[in-house]
């Protein structure tokens, strides 16, 4: 089976890319297969944290068909955790034919200098990795290969092609998902800049705030998040409470995420989970406005609530 670009490559490349986006406001966690992804992992401090599992996509004899495929037995263990530990797939949209390294042989460029911003200056056309890495949700990901998953659970097939671009003359058709519908995935950029501001409601991701800011609360709001981020900003000491997003909304208190098995990957395809565990202080994240006492919370909405 050939790949496109080796998985492991993509998962130094959007290290290196958080590494220079973030410095020191973030940290990283490269956890191995059948570990808690939180054991050993990331500073007990408030902020957020988010998991991404870097896929690549198989190729054809040609090399002018790209397949993104999944491993359904990892994408049922994801999908079994609680939601906001739950990753996102990264994936590439391709724009070239053939391997990444031919590709970029075939044009005079070094591979290597793909993971960069800078190939761009060497070439009229976008090389780098993060104008064509995009990502969906593991719950979203379940929705499109419902049907694979099904027939997975009954003894069927234990991996499936989530979508599928083919070339013609050179030039991407538009990418075929499996369930024959057309969906959005989010840019590997733009993922990075929500989660600073908020994120979607039905993203998974946890948040880490000081005791006392959610003292007698049992569920915070999606849209209350940032204010409450407000207040630990201008007193982060304390005990450290871990706060989960259902995918409805709402997030709820994970009591110890250390207990959580968490075996994704273990036993999949090939027995690679190349997954990063992302740390973002409150230094990383865009401010929100210190919200009114909780007896008097306003009905507001958040502009990145969808």
């Amino acid at each position: 089976m050939v790949v496109s670009v080796p998985e492991k490559t993509l998962e130094h490349w959007a290290s290196i890319y958080l590494t220079y986006r973030y410095r020191s406001k973030a940290s990283l966690w490269w956890p191995a297969r059948g570990e808690d992804i939180y054991v050993g992992s990331l500073p007990a401090v408030p902020g957020k944290a988010v998991q991404a599992r870097a896929k690549t996509t198989t190729l054809n004899k040609k090399g002018d068909v790209h397949r993104v495929k999944i491993d359904l037995k990892q994408l049922d263990h994801y999908l079994a955790l609680p939601h906001g530990l739950q990753p996102f797939y990264v994936f590439p949209m391709p724009r070239w034919t053939d391997t990444l390294e031919d590709a970029t042989a075939a044009v005079g460029l070094a591979v290597s200098e793909v993971g960069f911003s800078r190939v761009d200056k060497l070439s009229t056309k976008p090389w780098w990795f993060a104008n064509w890495m995009v990502a969906l949700t593991a719950s979203q990901v379940g929705q499109i290969l419902a049907t694979q998953m099904a027939a997975f659970k009954a003894g069927g097939k234990v991996d499936a092609d989530l979508v599928t671009t083919s070339f013609k003359v050179g030039r991407p058709q538009k990418p075929v998902w499996a369930d024959g519908l057309r969906h959005v995935t989010i840019r590997w950029r733009t993922l990075w800049t929500r989660l600073e501001e908020c994120g979607a409601a039905s993203w998974p991701q946890v948040v880490l705030m000081p005791s006392w800011v959610t003292a007698g609360i049992s569920s915070v709001r999606h849209e209350d998040i940032r204010s409450m981020l407000a207040e630990a900003r201008e007193d982060p000491d304390g005990e450290v409470v871990v706060w989960g997003s259902t995918g409805d909304g709402t997030f709820e208190p994970i009591d110890a995420p250390r207990d959580v098995p968490d075996r994704a990957g273990a036993d999949g395809l090939n027995g690679n989970d190349w997954r990063i565990a992302v740390g973002l202080s409150l230094k990383a994240l865009k401010p929100g406005v210190r919200r009114a006492p909780i007896s008097r919370l306003p009905s507001r909405s958040c502009p990145c609530a969808t």
